[in-house]
Order: structure tokens, then sequence, then C-alpha cells
């Protein structure tokens, strides 16, 4: 085996699981952000782990409301759920901008992005610094899935958006 830099195993390893986290201010704004840095963490009660940078916009929205939603993004909106990675919502609209439309959610502020294959809604219950990240820890309060669509995965390095076939 050979040393390699982190940037380096992150390709190495994917693809990744690929979400949009939904964010509302408690003046009304709604921001998403593109991440592949989540995962399941438990089942009982069904929780997640999120990871955002602390320069970001998203983390500081999670840590004011307490809460967000997870949306994995169907393959029709590949194009604008890696859009919405390459910019910061602090001053833009990213949704209108990239053209994402929105459905209310049943136990969260933040609304779920609508063609999402699945989509959690989540309430914090914790929060952990780690390096130049938080982790945020969140219980999942209602959870959505359209099996017609095919969710998109972080590929190469977080470069590019990719479908999947399933095998059975």
């Amino acid at each position: 085996m050979e040393k390699v830099s982190i940037n380096e195993a992150q390709k190495i390893t994917s693809p990744n699981p690929f979400a949009l986290v939904t964010t509302k201010n408690t003046d009304g704004k709604v921001n998403v952000m593109a991440l592949s840095w989540w995962t399941y963490a438990s089942n009982h009660p069904a929780t997640v782990a999120i990871c955002t940078s602390d320069r970001g916009f998203t983390g500081g929205v999670i840590k004011e409301t307490g809460e967000f939603t997870l949306s994995m993004p169907g393959e029709s909106l590949r194009e604008q759920a890696f859009m919405c990675g390459t910019c910061s919502g602090r001053d833009r609209d990213k949704a209108g901008e990239f053209g994402l439309e929105f459905e209310d959610s049943e136990t969260v502020g933040a609304p779920r992005v609508k063609d999402s294959a699945l989509a959690l809604e989540c309430k914090l219950t914790g929060s952990v610094p780690v390096g130049d990240h938080t982790m945020y820890i969140a219980e999942v309060t209602a959870v959505f899935a359209d099996r017609e669509k095919r969710p998109v995965f972080a590929a190469e390095g977080y470069r590019k958006l990719r479908a999947f076939e399933v095998i059975e």
C-alpha cells in the first residue's frame, strides 16, 4: 500500500450517498446545501448525522432552528443538485437560481425538495465539533420515498453525480 491524501482516499471510496440539506431560518429564508458527508446513525430511534463546514451558512441555521430536511435528489435533479454545491446560500437563492421546487414538511419547518427519491425530516438532538466541521446528530421524524426515482451519488471524489442501477 502507498500513503495517500484524504482527498485521494475520498476518490477511492466513491461513490458516496448524496443529499440536499434544506433549512429555513427564523426570517423564513429557505436554503439548500449539497452534502455527501452524512450517514445513518441509529434505527431506534431513527437517527442521522451530517457534517457541515464551520464557515458555511447551513450549520448556523441548523444551530438556530434545530431542524433540517435531508432529500436525496432523483436523477432528474442531477444538474441542479450539483450546482447547489458550487456556491453559498448566505447571499444567494440557490433554489430559485437552479430551479428547485419544494414541498411542505409534516414535522419540521424546512421544506423537502420535490422530485427526490427519498426525504428525511430531522430534528437536532446534538452536535459535535470535528476539526473545521461540525457533526449534527438528528432524530428522523418523518420519511418519504418515491420508489420510481433513482437517487444520485457523489462520484469521482465529489466531481460528478451519478445514478446507479440496483442489482437484485
